[in-house]
């Protein structure tokens, strides 16, 4: 918590003297993790944002961060952060889709990449969005799911899927993740990644719904 403290009042410093945005720090405690973001989001909302800057508290990055985030100009952009226990694994998925039954998730390498690239899904540990996308997106924005297969479906994954079904695309920024730290027994990061993974693949069925193939069509809370 210490390293994530230090590192937000970097950003509000740079962003200060930057003098390009005005920024409000909303958080909020808790444990059911969908819940906090579905009412951060209606905090933003009400606060009249431009967009949502989501850092979890167990994250280390750059006072830059959000200069770099806003300059990609995206609907949703975010990190490729990796995992926080061994085996280290990225964030950042793409859905790959056999046929109506068949599909998988891969994830990506970022240290083979640069700049920003489209994907179905990136984790919510350090992503910006805009908040005139939220109107177009069937609540709730935030769910934990089951998958057919009983995998769990996080929410941060639940929202980029639902985000894409509404018509907006996912992108992550390969550059920027590289210099993000998660935080667990220590910081991990990049550097320890070894596996690669392979490129992106998008489902065949441009026209379907995603939500239909990874069983998110119920949403009732």
């Amino acid at each position: 918590m210490a390293g994530f403290c230090f590192d937000l009042a970097k950003l509000m410093a740079y962003e200060g003297k930057r003098n390009k945005v005005e920024i409000e720090v909303m958080q909020m405690t808790g444990t059911l993790i969908f819940t906090q973001r579905e009412r951060l989001s209606e905090e933003g909302l009400n606060w009249k944002a431009d967009y949502l800057l989501w850092i979890d508290s167990d994250m280390r990055f750059p006072k830059d961060t959000l200069q770099v985030l806003l300059e990609r100009n995206k609907d949703i952009v975010g990190v490729n952060a990796t995992s926080r226990v061994e085996p280290i694994k990225p964030t950042a998925m793409n859905l790959i889709i056999k046929n109506e039954k068949e599909h998988s998730w891969i994830h990506l390498d970022s240290l083979k990449r640069k700049s920003i690239e489209k994907v179905t899904a990136v984790g919510f540990g350090v992503t910006l969005v805009k908040t005139s996308i939220l109107a177009k997106i069937p609540r709730p924005w935030f769910n934990v799911m089951w998958s057919d297969h009983g995998a769990i479906i996080g929410e941060d994954i639940h929202f980029c899927i639902k985000a894409q079904d509404a018509g907006f695309e996912v992108y992550v920024d390969h550059d920027l993740s590289k210099a993000i730290g998660h935080i667990g027994t220590r910081t991990f990061g990049w550097k320890d990644i070894e596996n690669g993974t392979l490129d992106i693949r998008r489902p065949p069925d441009h026209d379907s719904e995603l939500s239909g193939k990874v069983g998110l069509n119920n949403t009732d809370t």
